[in-house]
């Protein structure tokens, strides 16, 4: 059964790069899906020049925001609601830890609908 395990944990980081637990997503180039009123991950790592697609998976209108207001989805999206399928990918092209939230669901202080990037140097 162990590496059964071992097995599906190398064909997933070998398919997109990427791994998770629970609350933590890392990758080089990684998606997040903004369900209603939550978004997959409350952790996200991606490396400096790294992206995360931020795609809408519900039915009430999402986006990602980072709390100084540095980077957002509607720069990408060219809108402040995306909905189900809607997907905005942002680059990070500078080092630092940041707090996004959705603006109908969370603010930028962490609560709510929030989570925490980190862009590794």
């Amino acid at each position: 059964m162990a590496v059964g395990a071992v097995v599906v944990a190398l064909v997933l980081t070998g398919c997109g790069g990427e791994t998770a637990n629970d609350d933590v997503l890392e990758g080089e180039h990684v998606t997040v899906l903004m369900f209603d009123n939550r978004f997959e991950y409350t952790e996200v790592r991606v490396p400096v020049g790294g992206t995360v697609n931020w795609l809408g998976a519900g039915a009430n209108a999402h986006n990602a925001v980072e709390s100084d207001e540095e980077w957002s989805t509607e720069s990408v999206w060219g809108d402040l609601e995306q909905f189900d399928g809607d997907s905005a990918v942002v680059n990070y092209d500078k080092g630092g830890e940041y707090v996004f939230f959705c603006t109908f669901h969370g603010n930028a202080d962490g609560a709510g609908m929030a989570g925490k990037l980190i862009v590794e140097a």
